[in-house]
């Protein structure tokens, strides 16, 4: 049985940059597993391969699978099931399969489209190798964990999977992907890995801890010995974790710097994690800088404590500036994440967040839309109280305002946005202090920061320009 697995063509968070190619590594970890069980699979990635529609549908006429599978976060959900439904163009006997955060969170609502034959729930390794050992054998669906379809006009939901042993699994399948496309605006040879999966926290606004649904490390030691495959094999020497939470577990962390020292690879490395983590282990702060970590990114989320207690986050004011100034001790750069546009929020809330992060002293502050993802807290509340004003969730990106506030409209929610990042990134003190910066990284992405404000600031202007035609 021939298994083709889909990267389709999207456009990615235009913060990130247009030119940001990130590889597929949800679907090169399931390709791993199929591979390691004798299952043929290719991967095709669109965007690395500067694939179009056209082109992806002549590749699945030429390659002939039996099984085309997609994954989904919110934004891409529409691409993945135009995956799906080009598949069944191609030829209607394809059995599609859809997994990811979103299909995981709206069975019923995915599973409407009849291009769509099953989800697969939650991580996928194990329960997309059962779904093709059932296929192979022809048996009834209902003997897989972890899956969701249609048995006539009702949704049939199995079992769930046990969360899955991640010290076992098999490592993406990299050589099924054209390794040498994946590139940052300002990371070149970058490449994303896991150590772990799972967030121990509970946060209102988040749905990957209840995807993930258990906090699992892996051993640093082959933590490491990945990232030296790829360092060695693809010329990867720098690492974004793209852990929930990456500095979770003290063990874990101390593991991975002390191994990446002891090999001597020379790579930078950069995470996400929390502000009291980081102060927790505070110790380890020079062994993850002399390791090669250049920048960490923690959730400043609001400006507060009212509001933080709110979103579940578990976290201080006070905390989080303790944490800023850690790295800054450390020589880490700092990226911090805050939350624009929550019910509770007017105009002055707004403002006092933007002073905040000013005063914070971030070296990368980060403005985001509060967006009610499925599969989280608000989401659910937001439906509940009808606040759902937009459905295309391709807007689900947390640059676009989704649901009002009590105050204020999602257009001034919008207004906000950009202007945050204009007063943030066009301060004549900061501007300076980041395009003269001794880090020569640190300059190239107050380049790119720049230039998306500029953008920003662009767009905001037309769509005025759009409302004043209106009115006219």
């Amino acid at each position: 049985m021939k298994v083709l697995l889909v990267e389709p063509p999207k456009t990615c968070w235009e913060l990130m940059g247009e030119k940001n190619v990130s590889p597929p590594l949800g679907l090169a970890q399931i390709a791993g597993m199929l591979e390691n069980h004798s299952v043929d699979v290719e991967i095709v990635d669109c965007n690395a391969s500067g694939l179009n529609w056209d082109n992806l549908e002549d590749k699945i006429e030429k390659i002939q699978p039996s099984v085309v599978g997609c994954t989904a976060i919110t934004p891409f959900f529409y691409e993945a099931l135009e995956v799906m439904k080009l598949a069944k163009r191609v030829d209607e006997k394809i059995f599609t399969v859809m997994g990811g955060p979103h299909p995981t969170f709206t069975i019923e609502e995915t599973l409407q489209n009849p291009g769509v034959d099953a989800i697969v729930k939650g991580e996928g390794e194990i329960t997309f190798l059962e779904l093709i050992r059932c296929l192979e054998k022809k048996d009834g669906l209902s003997k897989v964990r972890g899956i969701a379809y249609r048995n006539g006009n009702k949704v049939v939901q199995t079992l769930p999977q046990p969360p899955a042993d991640v010290n076992g699994l098999p490592l993406p399948a990299y050589h099924l992907l054209p390794m040498e496309k994946y590139h940052f605006v300002v990371l070149d040879n970058f490449i994303t890995v896991l150590s772990s999966r799972g967030c121990p926290h509970r946060c209102t606004f988040c749905s990957e801890w209840r995807f993930w649904r258990a906090y699992r490390a892996r051993d640093p030691v082959k933590v490491v010995d990945e990232m030296e495959l790829l360092n060695k094999k693809y010329g990867r020497d720098c690492f974004w974790f793209g852990d929930d939470c990456f500095n979770v577990d003290k063990k874990h962390i101390q593991g991975i710097c002390t191994e990446l020292m002891e090999r001597n690879l020379g790579v930078s490395w950069f995470c996400q994690g929390r502000a009291d983590f980081l102060i927790k282990y505070r110790d380890l702060l020079p062994g993850m800088r002399k390791s090669g970590n250049l920048m960490t990114q923690i959730g400043v989320e609001t400006s507060k404590n009212e509001e933080m207690r709110s979103f579940n986050k578990g976290l201080t004011i006070d905390q989080v500036k303790k944490a800023v100034d850690l790295l800054k001790e450390n020589d880490i750069v700092s990226q911090g994440l805050i939350l624009i546009g929550s019910r509770k929020d007017n105009a002055d809330s707004i403002l006092h967040k933007l002073r905040y992060m000013k005063w914070l002293d971030v070296d990368f502050p980060i403005f985001t839309v509060y967006t009610p993802f499925p599969g989280s807290d608000i989401y659910e509340e937001a439906k509940i109280n009808n606040w759902l004003e937009v459905q295309d969730y391709s807007k689900y990106d947390m640059a676009h305002a989704i649901i009002p506030t009590e105050h204020l409209s999602r257009e001034q929610v919008a207004s906000f946005y950009y202007y945050c990042f204009k007063s943030c990134y066009l301060d004549p003190i900061k501007l300076a202090k980041g395009l003269l910066s001794r880090n020569e990284w640190k300059r190239k992405i107050w380049r790119h920061m720049i230039r998306f404000t500029l953008n920003q600031i662009g767009r905001s202007f037309k769509l005025r320009k759009r409302k004043l035609r209106k009115r006219k």
